[in-house]
């Protein structure tokens, strides 16, 4: 952001500052170029000195009598420059010559703890496309106050002491959600549904479900008849959508203690609860197997291979993943495929239109592909 005096940003809309120049309308030549010269020499002479904010391009093509277009061109020229800084619903912040410069400061709301390959790639690329536009930006997490309840806002709301222009909620909580939109905190979200927030100003829909009809179809093609779904946490659930083309679906899955937790755990979990299972036979085994974390897919597949079940030969396979970030096998597993930097490359350009612009690109929506490799 650009640093100077903060709180002169927030002047109100009737306190702007006329320019102290006037236009030579004589002159055959650009007068955008003269509003520019003008605008970069009260700058430079301390008429507006660094944290005011010059007129918006209404009030500026009203003081100057010019065109809305005029007044806009003109700022843009010197905010290419660097002599001041757009700031979502404040306007052009004048930017001190000798500190730093930020365009914003942005605030990312993430999970506590190591999180997941899915958050971390979505955060970095995230992080890495503002800092390189110009854009200071700040990670918090919002603890635990007790299992499942994500409400200990101390470090949120002492960042948010400092001048924010936006908080990009990656961490999908109501609680969080609830808590900007109680304190009037601009966000967007990054989210598996379409709940709406006062001041919520956009948002990125996840739908897990973009791939389902497809995994539908697939099944219906192959002649599936049995399946069953293995899962920590039900992303997109199948049952539904399979039960119309004939296949009956049946769920297995962790228990309460152990959903959201470790890799680890959920890899042994599963290794320990196949291989039971096959110990006592294999008349059980589905037609297909569907495993709605890639973690399950491992312990389970370990489990099936010690036990002499083959792949795809005795039962279909078909896993969620996180694009080059496992399960692995000696064949291209058929996969719902999360690609989270590119995910994360969509989420950091519609931030950043927003931070152009103040308006968030409407109906965005990612989701995983259907890959159809050779475990189905």
């Amino acid at each position: 952001m650009c640093r100077g005096n903060d709180s002169a940003t927030m002047r109100s809309k009737t306190d702007f500052r006329k320019p102290p120049f006037s236009l030579d309308r004589s002159r055959h030549g650009d007068l955008a170029e003269q509003i520019a010269t003008g605008l970069r020499t009260a700058i430079e002479t301390g008429y507006y000195p660094a944290g005011s904010v010059l007129p918006p391009v209404r009030d500026l093509a009203r003081m100057l009598d010019v065109s809305k277009g005029i007044a806009e061109l003109a700022l843009s020229r010197i905010r290419e420059e660097g002599l001041v800084s757009p700031r979502p619903r404040v306007g052009s912040v004048v930017c001190a010559p000798d500190h730093p410069l930020w365009k914003g400061h942005v605030v990312t709301v993430i999970p506590p703890g190591l999180g997941n390959p899915f958050d971390t790639a979505i955060h970095a690329v995230v992080r890495d496309r503002l800092t390189a536009a110009g854009y200071l930006v700040t990670p918090v997490t919002v603890m635990e106050t007790r299992p499942g309840r994500f409400d200990d806002f101390a470090l949120l709301d002492t960042v948010l002491r400092q001048q924010t222009d936006l908080v990009i909620q990656l961490h999908q909580q109501e609680t969080i959600s609830r808590h900007l939109s109680r304190n009037k905190i601009p966000f967007i979200r990054l989210s598996g549904d379409d709940e709406p927030h006062l001041n919520c100003v956009g948002a990125v829909r996840h739908d897990f479900g973009m791939a389902l009809a497809e995994f539908a179809e697939h099944c219906r093609e192959a002649g599936v008849k049995s399946v069953l779904q293995v899962a920590d946490v039900i992303r997109a659930d199948a049952t539904e959508l399979l039960a119309r083309i004939g296949v009956s679906v049946t769920t297995l899955r962790t228990p309460a203690s152990m959903r959201n937790g470790p890799d680890f755990d959920l890899t042994t979990w599963a290794a320990d609860t196949f291989h039971k299972r096959l110990a006592k036979g294999h008349g059980w085994i589905p037609d297909l197997l569907f495993f709605q974390n890639d973690h399950l897919t491992t312990g389970a597949m370990l489990a099936l291979g010690v036990s002499g079940v083959r792949i795809p030969e005795d039962v279909r396979v078909v896993t969620w993943a996180n694009r080059r970030y496992g399960p692995v096998y000696l064949k291209p597993l058929t996969r719902m495929e999360i690609d989270s930097p590119a995910i994360g490359a969509t989420l950091a350009d519609c931030v950043l239109e927003y931070l152009k612009t103040g308006a968030f690109p409407d109906g965005v929506v990612v989701g995983p592909e259907y890959i159809r490799g050779e475990t189905f």
